[in-house]
């Protein structure tokens, strides 16, 4: 039979608070942050290049300035995750100083990713859009029928679509993770 005293000593604890926990939780936090914003610049020089590819490879006029269109937007969006999400360093303060900026942190990271569908979503779709005209009325792939040409380009349509309701999903469950770091910080008041 187990003994309840050993298990009451050997049970884990809630990790004490500690300034030097918040410093190091915080320099954590600011680490994966600059991370994520560099795979995700780097997955924007990507972008750029492919539908820059496209401006020069691709026939139609529509299609084009879709390319074109969506290069703005992937710059418009990088422009916007420098201005709203960009890391700053946590500074040497102690007690509420640097309480005060982990919280102020938290709170621009999830005030970035509920707004996120109108400057991370939003200009996106005008160049996909317009491509996606460009392709219905303007270019047919060689050999097919233009009805089985149109079911494919619906079918991207709708793949499209269902990665961008993906990405808006992963926001919104940020944004609920933030804030529960938020109400723990909250709760240390």
């Amino acid at each position: 039979m187990t003994d309840v005293k050993s298990l009451w000593r050997n049970q884990k604890t809630e990790q004490t608070v500690t300034l030097e926990n918040i410093h190091r939780t915080a320099e954590k936090f600011q680490r994966r942050t600059r991370r994520a914003l560099l795979i995700e610049y780097g997955a924007s020089v990507f972008v750029v290049a492919v539908f820059g590819f496209y401006i020069w490879a691709l026939p139609g006029s529509m299609v084009k300035a879709g390319s074109a269109l969506c290069i703005v937007g992937v710059l418009g969006i990088v422009w916007q995750m420098r201005k709203r999400v960009a890391v700053r360093r946590v500074p040497d303060l102690s007690g509420p100083g640097l309480v005060e900026f982990y919280r102020q942190e938290l709170l621009r990271q999830r005030d970035a990713a509920k707004s996120a569908w109108l400057w991370y979503i939003l200009p996106a779709i005008p160049g996909m859009a317009l491509m996606m005209l460009g392709r219905w009325y303007q270019l047919h792939a060689p050999g097919r029928s233009l009805a089985w040409d149109h079911e494919v380009i619906a079918l991207c349509a709708v793949i499209i679509l269902l990665a961008l309701g993906i990405i808006r999903l992963l926001q919104v469950l940020r944004v609920a993770k933030l804030q529960k770091k938020i109400d723990e910080l909250e709760s240390l008041r």
